[in-house]
């Protein structure tokens, strides 16, 4: 092989690169979203489904907020999982802020919905949680096989 045929290998391989690098972008944009689609509707399915139980069950209210900071880990879990698998390292890094964005969300919604903007306890409770929930998704995730 002479130097041209040479460069030209190397071209193609430069280029073969950086096209998996373009698309890589791509699909982890659209991974990391199908993670919080995922982890939102898991919390619809249990908040509905704790609905229907306090509805007609003899069941009291008193255990809301314990399901709903339950269903705030499960749920960041599944978000920290599926962004992790997306990215090639950095699983807790990725899982943490996958939590943490879905905590922020989930924040948005609750001041939208009518109990306001304001920052208390339970709220700082909440996205520790949901940090937490995610960051322990993301090692998982990470470390599973694709």
């Amino acid at each position: 092989m002479d130097k041209k045929e040479k460069k030209q290998i190397a071209k193609r391989k430069d280029t073969a690169k950086n096209k998996t690098k373009k698309e890589t972008g791509t699909n982890q944009a659209l991974c990391m979203l199908q993670g919080m689609v995922m982890a939102y509707a898991l919390t619809c399915i249990i908040f509905i489904t704790y609905g229907i139980v306090l509805t007609y069950t003899d069941m009291t209210e008193e255990k809301i907020p314990l399901v709903a900071l339950c269903c705030t880990v499960v749920s960041a879990a599944i978000a920290g999982f599926d962004w992790a698998r997306c990215a090639k390292a950095r699983g807790i890094f990725w899982g943490i802020l996958a939590g943490l964005c879905y905590g922020a969300i989930l924040f948005l919604l609750d001041g939208i919905a009518g109990s306001g903007f304001t920052v208390m306890g339970s709220k700082a409770l909440m996205l520790l949680l949901a940090a937490a929930g995610g960051g322990v998704g993301g090692i998982v995730g990470i470390n599973m096989k694709k």
